[in-house]
């Protein structure tokens, strides 16, 4: 039994294709912009569905009315008015539930009909039990669920402008895949600490670790020393700090500034083969602890750091908190990178390890260049060497990825091309839909217009379906910084204000 009918095929050209056709709505039909409709395939009956990219309407044309509304009259006549829908082909199941596109002809006035839930269940629900629960299709409040298999092996971007609910959509994802059977872990890279809020409902199984923790002084190199310093390898304070790592490194200890700086007083002018005054070489020497003294990425003393890779083995989801601390970006991609490189030679090497790694606001880590530039060159290229390293070969290797961002254009174009497979995509500014049409083509793009909060277009090898569905994103838990809003922060200091000047107190200075 067919569904509501809506109208029928037509075209103003006298052409008919089967990818693309254009329907003449019935007068009380009900279709908007990504409405699914279908039609019977001309041969074995099944429902062919189509998406609605257009609604429009179209008016016969007669030369008189344009000067009667130039001179402020018009003639209402709906009996010469018709409401078209332009829409595009996804195809049909076949018997062994395959989506196949249809290559017969449409003959012209095919009834059309709206999808209903059944329809729409079939081209929609995932094949797989290993999946996650997203919101309802708003066509036929239908519940979109993602295949984590997909999510997994072949990446998710979730992006969207800010308050367009992007961030609550990642957390509801990662709150259900850690409740999952078996329960996905994950390891978080959180700038802001919104992601705390899993504890709410995942309890013990959720860690927060400040970034600092996760720092290895003993995967320092000499490199990154030099980075720092701004020096260049032939200069004779680079020959003394080289000289002092590899001894401190020879004799198995960490590169601290206690072993580094003990390491270069005991240097000797033939030990990097200078043969000019001695006194000049104590200069170098004077010069090169002073720099070692003021460096940010060294620590005082040996440090006994967190392994991400044990913290995922006790904890289904690890969040390295960026939050804490206020030192250098060059300081936090090192880290990042220390980690995220430890998480995936543990998968390569251990097929019974694996995770999904999370970057939350992206561009701080992958930024496109030229566009977003934060920490130094050298700290971008080396974390930049490890998220495309994930990105390209983690999901063959059981490390996923799945990349937050509020500006599409900003993040390394190599990276969002990768997980363009799976996207679930809120509103954008143009610059990121320009970016979008690259990756996805221009059908998904006009889909988008301007979604209200909490709705997002889904597409990708997660869905059965392949094409995009429009959601209603249900919520899990809500990020910690959506806690506090701006008109609760004023208020607070409302208070605070009246109870000084109630209290007269002396303000400094």
């Amino acid at each position: 039994m067919d569904g509501e009918p809506v109208g029928y095929t037509y075209s103003p050209t006298g052409e008919y294709s089967s990818d693309r056709i254009d329907v003449v709505l019935l007068r009380d039909a009900e279709v908007v912009r990504g409405s699914l409709l279908y039609v019977r395939h001309p041969k074995n009956g099944s429902p062919v569905v189509y998406q609605v990219t257009e609604v429009y309407s179209r008016k016969r044309v007669r030369g008189y009315e344009e000067a009667l509304l130039r001179d402020g009259g018009f003639l209402e006549d709906d009996e010469d008015t018709t409401v078209h829908a332009s829409a595009y082909q996804w195809g049909w199941i076949d018997e062994d539930g395959r989506l196949r596109p249809l290559r017969h002809h449409l003959k012209p006035s095919t009834p059309v009909y709206k999808a209903d839930r059944e329809v729409v269940a079939k081209f929609t629900k995932p094949s797989s039990g290993w999946s996650i629960f997203l919101g309802y299709d708003l066509n036929s409040g239908l519940e979109v669920e993602l295949d984590m298999y997909h999510l997994i092996r072949q990446c998710c971007l979730i992006c969207g402008s800010v308050g367009s609910g992007k961030t609550t959509t990642a957390v509801a994802m990662v709150c259900r895949a850690a409740m999952l059977n078996p329960p996905v872990r994950f390891f978080i890279v959180d700038k802001d600490g919104e992601y705390t809020a899993l504890s709410e409902k995942l309890g013990e199984e959720v860690v927060r670790v400040p970034w600092f923790r996760f720092f290895n002084p003993s995967q320092v190199s000499a490199e990154d020393l030099l980075a720092e310093f701004g020096w260049h390898r032939g200069w004779w304070s680079s020959k003394i700090l080289l000289r002092a790592f590899e001894a401190v490194k020879a004799s198995g200890r960490q590169p601290t500034k206690e072993t580094l700086l003990s390491a270069v007083s005991l240097l000797s002018p033939e030990d990097v083969g200078f043969r000019k005054d001695e006194y000049e070489f104590e200069k170098y020497k004077s010069s090169v602890m002073r720099s070692l003294e003021s460096s940010r990425l060294l620590p005082e003393r040996s440090l006994e750091c967190v392994d991400p890779v044990m913290l995922l083995r006790d904890f289904r989801v690890v969040i390295m908190d960026l939050s804490d601390g206020r030192d250098t970006w060059s300081q936090k991609h090192l880290v990042i990178a220390q980690a995220l490189r430890r998480i995936m030679d543990e998968a390569l090497e251990n097929p019974a390890f694996g995770c999904v790694v999370v970057l939350e606001e992206a561009m701080y880590y992958a930024p496109q260049y030229g566009m977003f530039d934060v920490g130094t060159k050298e700290s971008r290229s080396k974390l930049l060497s490890v998220v495309k390293e994930i990105a390209t070969n983690g999901g063959r290797n059981g490390v996923g990825l799945w990349v937050v961002t509020q500006r599409l254009s900003t993040v390394d174009k190599t990276l969002i091309t990768q997980c363009a497979n799976n996207v679930i995509c809120h509103s954008l500014e143009d610059l990121d839909k320009r970016r979008l049409s690259e990756v996805v083509g221009d059908e998904f793009t006009r889909l988008l217009g301007n979604l209200p909060q909490g709705e997002a277009i889904v597409k990708g090898t997660a869905l059965k379906c392949r094409f995009p569905i429009w959601v209603r994103v249900i919520p899990e838990v809500y990020p910690s910084s959506s806690k506090s809003n701006p008109l609760a922060r004023f208020e607070a200091m409302s208070k605070v204000e009246a109870t000084c000047v109630c209290g007269n107190v002396d303000l400094p200075g």
